[in-house]
């Protein structure tokens, strides 16, 4: 029956500490999962399940250890939200943590994961929808889609946390020529109340930004039409101009903004390589603040981070004949009430910028060609280095107070066609510059973390970080990309060892586990899960957004030797 609901969920495995359940159940008409119906025994519980923030269609039972993933192939462009108490697929108030996953189903159709309910997640149907594509120019976004425009979305998900039944679901359909990213796409937007039998909505194009209220209800979407920037209403109706352009947009991108509660009644974008001011309330957009320089449509030319009243971006000047590489860093205010101004200037290129949450500094690494990470203190004054190492290259995360970052050297033989990351290793440093754990040889930070719960409200847009992850005990893999026949030789976490770190104390609170042997080479994931019990993912040099170029993996970052397997793709 996994065919009529959409979603192939396979059952788990037991494995030590995190005992998995068999559910049987699911694999053959995706419900239940629990046993017998209820025959004057206690009353089935409601239970709150965590999801994953990847691309993977898949559930977790925090208690249990229960889990379940989708197969392969069979869904496409999942978003999910976990936050507050209030069911995002009926708008009842639980009193205990709700969230849910949506997705386009092989069959056509729209399916949500319900993740608080009882018994065991089911998919349902959502809206008369029968014409979903799970083809990849359809689902993907951004220059993963080769040729398209940096912008380009083909699934947005806007979380309405005020009238959840509301929240927005937009998907790309191929249309007449059956290829996405052309002309004649057509969008639809489906709510996540709607029943099998409602028709989705056809809008005009993809939302740009979500406009909120308040409370976290959607009041609006910004979309491009022509040469306008407009306001449309949560129904994508009843337009209203924010700003008129001299010609018809082809890029409009919403910056990032560092608000932890509440949201924005305006924000800066980049429209076509300039930075303007949206105010949503005032229905105006200013005069180009910034022009980017080498700015293009298939590509930013600038990296962006936000703290709660400041935008920062860096502007990156390559090598000439005669010009050693140098970057700029600009701050701006974020009510676009003044042009931006530079900050900082570094020989070489800035790669990453973050600003963390509750943080007062700015963090980011520069490659001249060693790599190092710097702080720029956002109440003024002189950048400081935090460290620097012989290594080409790395990256890092950031909290208020640490920087978990790791270094490699690369190189690149273009002779064999061989690119080669070696030398991993991975330390903390505080953001004054002290050293809080000297650098591991062969070994790697998760890229992301574990986040703190949201608290009990409807406005918080950020959390810190709680969790940080290592990996030791690197080893060489190697990848080809079939259609370059370029081969990858990275320090993969192929076989590592993954260790949870609380970012409080900075100590380990838990070896989580041995990861399997194969071509998996980086580990990543951002999760706020429910009991500490969340996902991973691994890829390698060769992945995409696809699932099938990728694994995932489930964790409880408290206790020992929790790591499971979920899939076998790597």
């Amino acid at each position: 029956m996994a065919s009529k609901i959409g979603l192939n969920l396979r059952p788990g495995v037991c494995v030590p500490t995190l005992c998995v359940a068999m559910l049987s159940a699911l694999s053959g008409c995706g419900g239940g999962g629990y046993g017998n119906p209820y025959h004057g025994g206690p009353a089935p519980q409601l239970t709150s399940y965590a999801g994953t923030t990847g691309v993977f269609a898949a559930w977790a039972n925090p208690v249990s250890g229960a889990f379940a993933a989708a197969s392969i192939g069979t869904f496409a462009g999942k978003k999910q939200v976990l936050h507050g108490s209030i069911d995002f697929l009926t708008g009842a108030s639980l009193g205990q943590p709700a969230g849910m996953e949506i997705y386009k189903g092989s069959d056509g159709h729209i399916y949500a994961l319900d993740l608080t309910t009882i018994g065991t997640p089911a998919p349902q149907r959502v809206s008369a929808e029968s014409a979903a594509t799970v083809d990849d120019t359809c689902s993907f976004t951004g220059t993963a889609v080769a040729g398209a425009d940096y912008d380009y979305a083909g699934i947005y998900f806007a979380a309405d946390l005020q009238n959840t039944t509301n929240s927005s679901y937009f998907y790309r359909l191929p249309a007449p020529d059956g290829v996405c990213d052309t002309p004649d796409d057509v969008i639809h937007m489906v709510k996540t109340g709607m029943t099998p039998n409602d028709a989705p909505l056809t809008v005009a194009s993809m939302p740009v930004a979500t406009v909120h209220t308040a409370l976290g209800g959607i009041s609006g979407f910004v979309a491009i039409s022509g040469a306008e920037l407009v306001l449309v209403d949560g129904n994508f109706a009843n337009p209203v101009v924010l700003g008129t352009f001299a010609a018809p947009i082809r890029v409009a991108v919403a910056l990032p903004v560092g608000t932890t509660q509440g949201y924005p009644t305006g924000q800066l974008f980049v429209i076509d390589g300039n930075i303007v001011y949206v105010n949503y309330a005032a229905h105006t957009t200013s005069a180009a603040l910034f022009a980017i320089p080498n700015w293009t449509p298939t590509n930013a030319a600038a990296a962006f981070a936000a703290s709660p009243t400041m935008l920062y971006f860096s502007i990156n000047t390559p090598a000439t004949a005669t010009l050693a590489a140098a970057a700029s860093l600009y701050a701006m205010p974020a009510d676009g009430s003044a042009a931006p101004l530079v900050v900082d200037s570094e020989a070489g290129s800035i790669a990453e910028l973050e600003f963390p949450v509750q943080s007062s500094d700015l963090i980011f690494s520069v490659r001249n060609p060693a790599y190092v990470i710097r702080a720029l203190p956002a109440a003024a004054g002189a950048a400081l280095t935090l460290t620097s190492t012989v290594d080409n290259d790395g990256t890092f995360t950031a909290t208020a107070g640490s920087v978990y970052y790791t270094t490699w050297m690369g190189t690149t033989d273009t002779a064999t066609q061989t690119v080669t990351r070696s030398g991993t290793q991975s330390g903390i440093v505080g953001v004054d510059g002290s050293v809080v754990l000297a650098p591991v040889a062969d070994s790697t930070f998760v890229s992301g973390g574990e986040q703190l719960p949201w608290p009990d409200d409807t406005t918080t847009t950020q959390t810190a970080y709680q969790t940080m992850f290592q990996v030791t005990n690197l080893s060489p893999v190697t990848v080809i990309d079939p259609s370059t026949g370029v081969q990858y030789v990275d320090d993969g976490v192929s076989g590592g060892k993954l260790v949870a770190i609380d970012t409080t104390s900075n100590q380990v609170v838990a070896v989580i586990g041995t990861l399997p042997f194969g071509t998996a080479t980086f580990l990543s994931g951002t999760f706020r899960g429910y009991g500490d019990t969340g996902f991973i993912e691994a890829t390698t040099a060769i992945s995409t957004q696809d699932p099938a170029t990728r694994d995932l993996y489930l964790l409880n970052s408290q206790n020992a030797y929790s790591l499971t397997r979920v899939t076998g793709n790597l």
